[in-house]
């Protein structure tokens, strides 16, 4: 009896009590979400740094890490506008390849180091367009359409080297272009400007929303196809620029160009808590803090001999179990 009259005497929680605790406890798993990829980055700067005795911040590695690091986070500042929605992408290393190859070979014939590059990135945007008119107007999708025109630029690259021989750069007369001081002041630029972009244009906004629902997006009077070919452009040029300061570095143009560069993209992208399908999870600095995740991965393998197929093996496995973490069974997306 007195336990019913308790049960009686206890106060009901309203609709918005509920909406209130609904809300905290969304709140606190964004919160969660968005700290993990920089608990993670710390963690595996003192794991490294404990098991390589010091030697992974040292002075000498943290150079090497800049450099590492540069081509990676320039091409995922494109990457984030192109997976914003939805697009999966395998054929960014060759493109990236091709796209370096062709500034070489202009730069070998006599012509300016910057019209090289407005050549190469026309090459680079091209490719990607292609894959972006795919699939808008063939409705294939992204990921089958993309691996078309990976194989044409590596089947090109692969005809051209095998006629030509090796296609060397010549570093001396493009030195200024690996200075590290140049690599920062890039990198700075390109961020501010997607980050601009990204978050406080009608264009990122509109890619978001694509990413989605496309329905819902064109019935709102956005023009999808032409934000879709602008988020693939966006990302040939990041493609063409990674690929200049590439071959600078690397001094040769070939198939190698970019090679690895599609798993640690995708890996990147995930690992920084950036949702594969788009949408408005989509958050510009998470394929950054993913990008800096798998340079001091690969970085810090290296350091401790393992920097070939136990390094590819590790990241795939990382991306098998961060896919499998955030992977929405029931709707079949990937979420954040």
């Amino acid at each position: 009896m007195l336990q019913s009259l308790h049960k009686a005497d206890s106060p009901v929680q309203s609709e918005d009590d509920i909406q209130l605790a609904l809300n905290r406890k969304a709140n606190q798993k964004e919160r969660i979400t968005l700290l993990l990829p920089f608990a993670g980055v710390v963690a595996l700067v003192i794991i490294f740094e404990a098991l390589t005795k010091g030697q992974f911040l040292g002075m000498e590695n943290l150079r090497l890490l800049v450099n590492q690091c540069f081509t990676m986070g320039v091409v995922v500042v494109g990457g984030a506008f192109l997976y914003a929605v939805g697009g999966l992408d395998m054929s960014i290393g060759s493109v990236m390849a091709l796209s370096a190859m062709v500034m070489t070979l202009l730069f070998n014939a006599g012509v300016p180091l910057a019209l090289s590059f407005l050549a190469g990135t026309a090459v680079s945007i091209l490719c990607m367009s292609v894959t972006a008119f795919v699939r808008n107007y063939l409705k294939v999708t992204p990921f089958i359409a993309s691996m078309c025109v990976m194989n044409i630029c590596q089947g090109v690259v692969l005809s051209v080297v095998a006629d030509k021989g090796r296609i060397v750069f010549p570093y001396s007369q493009a030195a200024w272009v690996d200075a590290t001081s140049t690599k920062i002041i890039t990198l700075i630029v390109l961020i501010g400007a997607g980050y601009f972009l990204f978050n406080y244009t009608g264009f990122g906004k509109s890619l978001k929303a694509i990413g989605g629902n496309t329905t819902a997006a064109r019935i709102s009077g956005i023009r999808v196809e032409r934000c879709i070919f602008l988020a693939y452009a966006a990302i040939g040029f990041t493609l063409a620029v990674g690929g200049l300061f590439t071959v600078v570095r690397a001094g040769i143009a070939d198939t190698a160009v970019g090679g690895g560069l599609n798993l640690n993209v995708m890996t990147a992208i995930v690992l920084g808590g950036f949702p594969l399908s788009g949408g408005a999870n989509a958050k510009f600095h998470a394929p950054l803090v993913g990008a800096l995740t798998v340079t001091i991965l690969t970085n810090g393998l290296g350091l401790l001999g393992y920097a070939n197929a136990v390094g590819y093996a590790i990241k795939g496995l990382l991306f098998i179990i961060v896919v499998a973490l955030t992977y929405e069974k029931s709707k079949g997306k990937l979420i954040s």
